[in-house]
């Protein structure tokens, strides 16, 4: 299945953009991009298997139903979004209201909620697979692209790439580093979280848990 974030090349690129707008026929597809309506039935086949376009049968005519295709949840996340941007000026307009700490509270609940959906998930799981089926988690429900590793005895990093945080991290830290520890702190107690900038790339940031016990 295609990832969040990457988005195909060539035809199926195209058939992507112009599903954003309505909802097409393979007919309708195939006449806005000239080629045949077998050929973009074989490339909506393909999205389709990846979980990226959706269909519904209508009837245009007596005894003459047709599909129309649209982007499914999945497929509107491949498509890049500025999220970032209207996440710091969020943040940055709550700490005229609420301050420093008024604002690492509000993250630091959030990360607490977020964390309750996936706990259960982890509780049976060994220490290895528990980090494995967290971030198949974070990239799964909230398509953020992350990877974990090993930095010693018990204490593992997590990347993530295209942070949302970043540009909220630049210039709060400490505000942003709170939805992180909560998350983490929240699934396996008290242990020491570091929260930086990544050497993975320029829009990376990384978790540094140490102490690592058992999810609780």
């Amino acid at each position: 299945m295609t990832s969040y974030g990457e988005l195909p090349a060539g035809t199926k690129a195209d058939i992507l953009e112009y599903l954003t707008k309505q909802e097409l026929s393979a007919r309708s597809l195939a006449e806005r991009l000239q080629v045949s309506s077998a050929a973009v039935r074989q490339h909506l086949a393909i999205l389709e298997a990846l979980g990226l376009v959706t269909r519904r049968k209508v009837v245009t005519a007596p005894s003459r139903p047709t599909h129309l295709y649209r982007l499914s949840v999945q497929g509107t996340r491949v498509f890049p979004k500025r999220y970032d941007l209207l996440l710091r000026y969020l943040v940055e307009e709550l700490l005229e209201r609420h301050g420093i700490d008024g604002v690492g509270g509000i993250l630091a609940a959030a990360g607490r909620r977020l964390a309750e959906r996936v706990r259960e998930r982890l509780a049976s799981a060994d220490e290895r697979t528990r980090w494995r089926l967290l971030v198949d988690w974070l990239e799964r429900e909230l398509a953020w692209r992350a990877d974990v590793t090993e930095e010693g005895p018990g204490a593992r990093r997590i990347t993530i790439h295209q942070c949302p945080f970043l540009d909220v991290a630049r210039v709060h830290p400490t505000v942003c580093g709170a939805f992180f520890a909560s998350l983490v702190c929240t699934l396996y107690g008290e242990v020491p979280v570091e929260h930086g900038p990544a050497g993975a790339g320029p829009a990376c940031c990384s978790l540094l848990v140490s102490e690592i016990a058992a999810p609780r």
